[in-house]
């Protein structure tokens, strides 16, 4: 059953409109965290702390709150119809292809909502681009993105390919391109308007309340309070602030009473009621979601969102969890939201009826917090355990549904993941540096990679890590070992080297990286020869842009053969043939002078590229490693063990040493060897390990005892 409904829930959340609306309303954040903290600032319900930031900041200090209100949270209807459709031009095709700027079809679409709103006096109200306003917003946001990109498919067909045709720049002639979709697009509203206008349906609103108090408003009936519960949970969730709907039927139908003798004596489904024992944190019981969060995904991007929603929760303000989650228009938290106020509702109400608990007999200030609200409204310690027991139901409510939430949300960073190692293979092979600056989700999965990688080398913590290939003679004796980068992620697993040094080169954070692996590698090595083995060699692959880029690397290398007291002959830097790496005096200076200081310079990949012989020349090499695709084939493909042979012979005249890499069969070892070759790396003899396992294989196999080292 679960499954069934996790797999249903999960295709509705990965539907291309609804994907668009929820980033929409991410993109609000910002906005919304500082209306929801000066909104507590605001109503903080502590006279001291009123009276503190009178005297301090004036009696003008709760107009400049007021203000920063306005323009954050009082305009929500504006902001959201400019995120939104924002995000849904940028899936559309016309959008990614370039054709069409994302601007142009976010401009119409305000031009459309003003359009469509009804005001007469100003071009746009406080009603209107206020929550009140953003079911409005969000229909015409998706609409208008539609209907101009409709539009501009059908351009060619409507009217004739010379109209609107401008031979100028390009903006310009884009800007010509979408006037007639625009146009129409705006046409379309405003003739919505006034239909809606003549057929009066704008007063839909006012008889849906009129509705509400004459036939559901009884104040003993739970049914009565089911409705209003479902109403505005359903309204909530679909961007109409339910409370300014449904709320304000239920105050006016059914007034706190302030004296009482026995239940029977007053109204149990009051607005206070609702306040008191069923939205514990603001409409849905989003501070049982709070703590779920908290308790369920600690590690977490939606966990520290729920702790910056901590203060605004508690005094029952959940914009943050409402827009920034966001809840609405999120399908694995549909059944909980409207769910657990149901319960709560039922329980209180039960439990009210029969005398356990007291009604809601004060009017409590709605940011007032959970138990001070539950015993100022009832007068009573059992108001108090009401909401306690309310809040612990919430929590359980909302734990299985985080849990599928999260479990969705995984397989999609997964997706998005693999989407970014695709791209990422496919600017390398264009030499595109592209990925940082995208605004879709394969970007932001970039940045945040990237930020991983910063934060570690800003803190000390660095998440990456080392590990160790053993290279081998033919008997499996060891000669020492390369280092390879590796990034075990805790979402993502194993993060490619391919993604994380595509990464930091467009993040010009490679030559950072590149100090951090020789420092990682060669602080090992000392430990290595400290430890009795100290005929090991250690190769670590220096970067093509590296190489190029830092005009510090030569002082580098030198202050690591000093700092680790490592004879440099045992250190060795590793080149790759295939890459670009840049022929210029400056490179060729800066490896002259790192053979200089001892160093071992090798080729990776050797015999692959186009230049084999003039890489051993001009970068000072003394060791080639045969790239694995000539290895892979050499025991079925007679021209590439002639290749071999050929590449063998070279070295041995060019008193260059020789590695075959991606060694994975004895077949191999030994038509290799008995080629000439007498060094070997690759799966056949061991997998990369960390330091401590490396040492474990050097041990098991022996360490080749001689002075020339690879």
């Amino acid at each position: 059953m679960i499954e069934k409904f996790d797999k249903i829930v999960s295709k509705l959340a990965n539907q291309q409109t609804i994907r668009a609306v929820r980033r929409g309303f991410i993109y609000q954040m910002p906005l919304i965290i500082i209306g929801s903290i000066i909104l507590v600032l605001l109503n903080l319900p502590i006279p001291a702390f009123q009276d503190f930031m009178l005297n301090v900041l004036g009696e003008d200090w709760r107009e400049i709150g007021l203000s920063i209100h306005k323009g954050t949270l009082q305009i929500m209807a504006l902001t959201t119809l400019i995120t939104v459709s924002y995000a849904v031009s940028k899936e559309k095709d016309l959008v990614k292809s370039g054709e069409v700027n994302s601007t142009i079809v976010v401009i119409t679409a305000l031009a459309s909502f003003i359009a469509f709103i009804n005001n007469t006096n100003m071009i746009i109200s406080a009603e209107h681009a206020g929550s009140a306003g953003m079911f409005r917003a969000l229909v015409v946001a998706v609409m208008a993105c539609n209907l101009f990109c409709f539009f501009y498919r059908c351009r060619d067909r409507i009217w004739p390919s010379a109209l609107f045709s401008y031979n100028g720049g390009a903006l310009i002639r884009a800007s010509f391109r979408a006037v007639i979709p625009a146009l129409l697009t705006i046409f379309i509203f405003s003739a919505a308007r006034r239909m809606l206008d003549f057929t009066g349906s704008d007063n839909a609103r006012l008889m849906f309340t009129r509705i509400i108090n004459e036939t559901w408003m009884t104040g003993h009936n739970y049914f009565s309070a089911l409705f209003i519960i479902l109403t505005t949970h359903i309204l909530w969730f679909f961007g109409v602030h339910g409370g300014n709907v449904i709320m304000d039927a239920i105050s006016g139908a059914t007034p706190v009473a302030t004296s009482v003798t026995s239940v029977a004596d007053v109204s149990i489904l009051t607005k206070e009621f609702f306040d008191t024992y069923v939205y514990l944190g603001g409409a849905g019981s989003t501070l049982g979601l709070l703590i779920a969060l908290m308790l369920v995904r600690k590690k977490s991007n939606e966990n520290r969102l729920a702790k910056v929603s901590v203060l605004p929760g508690i005094f029952n303000i959940n914009e943050i969890m409402i827009y920034g989650l966001p809840i609405i228009f999120n399908p694995y938290y549909f059944v909980p939201f409207l769910l657990s106020p149901v319960i709560l509702s039922f329980i209180a109400w039960v439990s009210v009826r029969i005398g356990w608990v007291p009604p809601v007999t004060q009017a409590v200030e709605w940011t007032t917090p959970i138990f001070l609200s539950g015993y100022l409204g009832t007068g009573s310690v059992a108001g108090i355990v009401m909401q306690a027991v309310n809040l612990i139901l919430s929590i359980l409510i909302y734990i299985p549904f985080v849990r599928l939430q999260e479990r969705h949300q995984q397989h999609t960073l997964i997706t998005v993941f693999k989407n970014l190692a695709n791209e990422i293979q496919y600017v390398q092979e264009r030499q595109q540096k592209t990925i940082l600056n995208r605004d879709d989700e394969t970007g932001s999965l970039a940045r945040a990679l990237v930020a991983e990688i910063k934060d570690g080398f800003r803190n000390h913590t660095q998440i990456l890590h080392l590990e160790y290939q053993p290279k081998v003679n033919h008997k499996g004796e060891v000669i020492g070992a390369e280092a390879l980068l590796r990034w075990i992620h805790p979402v993502y697993g194993y993060v490619s080297p391919l993604v994380i040094l595509n990464l930091c080169d467009e993040a010009n954070i490679t030559n950072e990286l590149g100090r951090w692996v020789m420092h990682r590698a060669f602080s090992d090595l000392q430990r290595w020869h400290k430890e009795g083995y100290n005929t090991l060699s250690l190769s670590v692959n220096l970067s093509p842009r590296q190489l190029q880029e830092d005009e510090s690397l030569v002082q580098t290398v030198r202050s690591y053969i000093g700092w680790f007291a490592i004879e440099s002959r045992y250190m060795e830097l590793e080149l790759t043939e295939n890459a670009a790496i840049d022929p210029s005096d400056s490179t060729r200076s800066k490896l002259e002078q790192i053979k200089g200081l001892g160093i071992n310079l090798s080729i990776d990949d050797f015999g692959m590229g186009h230049s084999s012989l003039l890489y051993i020349c001009d970068f000072y090499a003394n060791i080639v490693k045969i790239d694995a695709s000539l290895v892979r084939t050499i025991t079925s493909d007679r021209q590439r063990q002639q290749i071999v042979k050929s590449i063998l012979s070279l070295c041995g005249q060019l008193n260059v040493k020789a590695v075959a890499e991606g060694v994975e069969t004895k077949e191999q070892v030994e038509i290799l060897h008995e080629l000439g070759c007498q060094y070997f790396q690759g799966f056949y003899f061991s997998r990369s390990l960390d330091s401590d396992k490396f040492i474990e294989f050097v041990n098991e196999h022996g360490c080749i005892q001689e002075e020339a080292v690879v």
